[in-house]
C-alpha cells in the first residue's frame, strides 16, 4: 500500500507506534514493581507518569482508528487519488478535525503530564521543599508550565478562529484561517520548548550544590537533560507542519509523544546501573524480590527482616528517651562570649 506521502505505510506506521507502546507499557509496569518494592508507596510523579501512559494508550486506540482516514485524505492531497465531490471532501476534513481535536487535546495533555512528573519527581529527590529560595523557583516554573499548557490547549481549539467554526469547512477553509494556523504552529513550539528547557535547567544549580560524588552529579543532570530528546522531535515536527500540511506530519506527533512517555520511566530505573553502595543493596533487593528470594544485605550481614526489628527498636529506644530530661546547658559569663 502507498504511504500516501506519510514516509511511511500505514501498516508500517501502526507497527512502530504499538510496539513503542508496548516497551513503554512494560517500562511503566516495571516503574510501578520498583516503586512498590523499594519504595512501598507512591508520589505524584508516579501519578503523572501514570497518567502520561494512559493518555498514550487511548491516543493510540485513536491513532488505530483514524489511520486509514490519515492516508485517505493525504492520498487526495498529493494527487495519488482523484479528488472526490467537495461535499464528500468536506464531510472527510470535518471528520478528521473531529479526531484531531480529541488526539491534540490527549498529545499535549500527556506531554505536560511527562514535564509535570519531572516536576514533582525534582521535589522528592532534590527536597525541594527544604529550602525556601529554591522552592519558589519550582513553585514559578511549574506556574510557568500549566500556562504553557494552557496555551497549546489555546492553539487546538482556536485553530481556526472562533472555537464555534471547528467544526465547520468552510469558514475553516479561509486565508485568515491558513494564516493563523502557521503563526499557532510557532507559538505552541515556543512555549512547548521553553517549558521543556524550564524542566531541564532548574535543578541544575541545586544538583551541584549537593553533597555527592561527582559521578552522581552528572547522573542526575544526564537524567534533567532527557527532555532534550522531546525538544528535538518537537522541532522536527514543527518544521514539517510548517513546510507540509497537518495530514503529513502525524508519524512525527506520535513519536515525539510516544518517546516523551517513554523518557518520563526512565529515572526510575537508575539504580540498576549505578555503581553506588545504596544502589547496589537496592538492586539486592529488588532482586530478591523478583526471584521470590530471602534478602541478606551483603555490607552488613543481615536480613531485611532483623533490620526492620532493630530500626523498630532503635525507634522506641529514640521515643523514650525524649520524655528524659535534658542535660543543663553549659553557660558562659559576658567575658566568655565576647572572647569566644
Amino acid at each position: 500500500m502507498s504511504d500516501a506521502g506519510q514516509g511511511i505505510s500505514p501498516t508500517g506506521l501502526l507497527v512502530v507506534l504499538w510496539v513503542l507502546t508496548g516497551v513503554s507499557t512494560i517500562l511503566f509496569v516495571g516503574r510501578l514493581l520498583i516503586r512498590s518494592i523499594l519504595l512501598k508507596t507512591f508520589h505524584l510523579d508516579d501519578a503523572f507518569s501514570a497518567l502520561a501512559w494512559f493518555l498514550l494508550l487511548v491516543s493510540m486506540i485513536c491513532a488505530t482508528i483514524e489511520t486509514p482516514l490519515i492516508y485517505q485524505f493525504s492520498s487526495i492531497l498529493i494527487g495519488e487519488t482523484p479528488a472526490p465531490p467537495e461535499e464528500d471532501v468536506a464531510n472527510l476534513v470535518i471528520t478528521l478535525r473531529t479526531w484531531n481535536v480529541a488526539v491534540e487535546t490527549l498529545f499535549w495533555t500527556s506531554l505536560f503530564a511527562v514535564k509535570f512528573s519531572f516536576m514533582f519527581l525534582y521535589r522528592v529527590v532534590l527536597r525541594i521543599d527544604s529550602g525556601g529560595k529554591h522552592r519558589a523557583a519550582w513553585f514559578i516554573a511549574l506556574v510557568y508550565i500549566v500556562l504553557c499548557y494552557g496555551i497549546c490547549l489555546i492553539g487546538v481549539y482556536g485553530q481556526c478562529g472562533d472555537v464555534r467554526n471547528l467544526f465547520t469547512y468552510q469558514q475553516c477553509a479561509t486565508p485568515y484561517v491558513a494564516s493563523l494556523d502557521i503563526k499557532l504552529i510557532w507559538v505552541s513550539y515556543f512555549f512547548n520548548v521553553s517549558s521543556d528547557l524550564v524542566v531541564i535547567i532548574l535543578p541544575m544549580p541545586l544538583i551541584w550544590t549537593l553533597q555527592m560524588r561527582l559521578t552522581q552529579k552528572l547522573a542526575l543532570s544526564s537524567l534533567c537533560t532527557l527532555a532534550m530528546i522531546t525538544v528535538a522531535f518537537d522541532t522536527a515536527r514543527s518544521v514539517k507542519l510548517y513546510q507540509l500540511s497537518s495530514a503529513l506530519t502525524y508519524l512525527y506527533s506520535y513519536l515525539e509523544l510516544v518517546i516523551s512517555v517513554l523518557i518520563s520511566m526512565l529515572p526510575s530505573y537508575r539504580f540498576l546501573i549505578s555503581p553506588a553502595d545504596k544502589d547496589r543493596e537496592y538492586q539486592r533487593l529488588f532482586w530478591s524480590r523478583i526471584t521470590m528470594r530471602n534478602y541478606h544485605s551483603g555490607s552488613s550481614g543481615y536480613s531485611m527482616n532483623s533490620y526492620h526489628r532493630s530500626h523498630r527498636a532503635e525507634s522506641a529506644r529514640a521515643i523514650d528517651q525524649i520524655d528524659e530530661q535534658p542535660p543543663p546547658l553549659p553557660t558562659l559569663d559576658k567575658r566568655e562570649v565576647v572572647e569566644g
